[in-house]
């Protein structure tokens, strides 16, 4: 047993087709790849699955066969970022504590999908005697520790997957067989961030994060076995910004966002 297998969600984004091609490059490595879009690559198992589908986002995974894999790593970068203001979401002024099911499913249910029939077919192949890892690797971002507002339902989201991986990395019932590993990042250059803000300036835009400097910069301790539960922070550093004091002027932040997002008028 001494092939690694690595599974990316969300392969066709951005970040997830740069893990991609970081696996598929590395020695001894099989990658699979789970997308709702078909990838050209070949190098790569491929399952074109929506992760909101727990029937078929098991049938995918109990394709895959461990019996040869030393290391399992999973890499999951899926889940919708919505803005949420409460004075434009009527809704949500009726209980400021309601969350969001799409932007919640999206980020938690996908990874839990994943997750129950890998851990499954790891536990069975522990009980012939396999001493089979995995690493769960899941991404949120740098601002969700101050708990803006306006985007609540994604925090509370990460929050209790966060909660999730770490509950799984320290339970004595793996017996330190599971890692967790959480990456926050900031503002990330993809497609999805391109449209949901088309008006950010080219000055702001030279302070987004490229995804590959998140492979870089998380593969070292994806692949480290220890400790069983890391968090780290992927940003640029944006001169003279400073975090506590932006993340907590609630205006500037609204400011900004309706700004960028084309809601008020530059």
């Amino acid at each position: 047993m001494n092939t690694r297998m690595a599974i990316v969600t969300g392969a066709s984004g951005a970040v997830g087709a740069c893990y991609v091609k970081h696996f598929v490059q590395e020695n001894n490595t099989k990658c699979v790849a789970l997308s709702r879009s078909k990838l050209e690559s070949t190098e790569v198992i491929q399952f074109k699955v929506d992760l909101l589908d727990e029937k078929g986002t098991r049938e995918a995974i109990e394709q895959l066969d461990l019996s040869e894999v030393s290391d399992l790593i999973l890499v999951h970068g899926v889940g919708k970022f919505k803005y949420e203001d409460l004075e434009s979401l009527p809704h949500l002024n009726h209980d400021r504590h309601k969350i969001d099911d799409e932007v919640f499913s999206s980020n938690y249910h996908t990874f839990v999908n994943v997750v129950n029939p890998l851990v499954k077919k790891l536990n069975e192949e522990h009980q012939r005697g396999g001493k089979t890892t995995l690493a769960l690797c899941g991404f949120g971002s740098i601002s969700d520790r101050y708990k803006i507002p306006f985007w609540r339902s994604y925090t509370y989201a990460k929050d209790t997957l966060r909660k999730y991986i770490k509950d799984l990395a320290k339970s004595e019932d793996w017996k330190g067989l599971i890692r967790g590993r959480f990456i926050n990042v900031s503002t990330t250059d993809t497609g999805n961030e391109n449209k949901l803000r088309p008006n950010v300036t080219v000055e702001e835009k030279q302070y987004w994060l490229k995804p590959e400097k998140i492979v870089a910069q998380s593969m070292p301790v994806i692949e480290s076995l220890k400790p069983l539960w890391q968090e780290i922070d992927v940003y640029e550093i944006l001169p003279g910004f400073n975090p506590e004091e932006y993340y907590n002027d609630y205006q500037t932040i609204k400011g900004k966002w309706e700004r960028q997002m084309g809601l008020t008028k530059v």
